[in-house]
């Protein structure tokens, strides 16, 4: 229909927890892609894992010119809410459903997870309010004897098999993901950072941040973007400060419920580590004695 949500086009985050209750916050983007004005309304449904409808948000009275884009935002209250963690990783689904008349025009199905992320410079990680100790590893896409387009199982095998070894955390090394390992994360319990492949302030590297970023929000299984990994020639002066900032500024257009990091080789102290929310330390020393820590 020329009235639709376009791909990645809803967000759901958690704004507060209570004792009892749990906050949602919903963007929705809807474009009119018609050749004339167009009304229309948003409904948006909770459900539990179990299909049960728990919450309900609508918005009426909503129109579009031509060609038009826009978002619009809902909150949502949830009683006695079921929260993700590594230990209970607890998904709903949002529906949501646009509506011209008394049509169905459009209905966009969103896995989400009710938790909340909090990162402190003295104690530590906190998932849901809770102390989490972040103990995980850096792992690349491909696997030994089938290469990089690994058969979906092989996804949850791995992690899995990684949360058997005690692991709770994934580093997507260097690059976004595929859905299906992100998907295995979120079913599984299994923390996530998400990294970008390119640093950088063009359009094009903002691009691909971006696109990381609104395909990947919904995932709970996600703590922090990456974005950068061991720019050594930039990652240690005023430079990768720069364009560090300028970056994170940007990532906290599109999100700001988790934090920035990036993967840093030495520079521990200046440049890029003065710039981002959590200091990713890796494991070489640039100038001086390298260290396997």
């Amino acid at each position: 229909n020329p009235v639709h949500i376009p791909a990645n086009g809803t967000f759901v985050s958690t704004t507060k927890l209570t004792k009892n209750t749990a906050e949602l916050a919903s963007i929705v983007s809807v474009i009119n892609e018609g050749t004339k004005l167009q009304d229309f309304r948003i409904i948006q449904n909770v459900y539990d894992n179990a299909g049960k409808s728990i919450a309900t948000a609508s918005i009426n009275n909503l129109s579009l010119r031509p060609m038009e884009t826009k978002e619009f935002e809902t909150q949502l209250m949830v009683s006695n809410p079921n929260l993700w963690s590594v230990d209970n990783p607890y998904l709903h689904k949002m529906v949501t459903t646009i509506t011209v008349g008394n049509q169905i025009v459009d209905s966009y199905e969103t896995n989400f997870g009710i938790r909340t992320l909090r990162f402190d410079a003295n104690e530590g990680f906190f998932l849901n309010g809770k102390h989490l100790k972040i103990k995980g590893t850096n792992n690349h896409q491909d696997h030994g004897g089938v290469g990089t387009a690994m058969p979906d199982a092989l996804q949850y095998f791995r992690i899995k098999t990684l949360k058997s070894f005690g692991s709770n955390a994934y580093r997507c090394s260097h690059n976004p993901p595929t859905p299906e390992l992100l998907d295995a994360c979120d079913r599984l319990g299994m923390v996530v950072i998400d990294e970008t492949r390119l640093m950088g302030i063009t359009h094009t590297q903002l691009g691909e941040l971006k696109q990381m970023m609104l395909r990947d929000r919904n995932h709970p299984s996600i703590i922090s973007w990456s974005i950068a990994n061991e720019e050594w020639g930039v990652e240690g002066d005023i430079i990768g400060a720069r364009m560090a900032t300028t970056m994170q500024d940007y990532a906290k257009t599109i999100d700001t419920t988790r934090g920035i990091t990036a993967g840093i080789s030495g520079s521990w102290d200046h440049g890029i580590a003065t710039a981002v929310d959590v200091v990713g330390y890796n494991y070489i020393k640039h100038g001086g004695k390298e260290t396997t820590d």
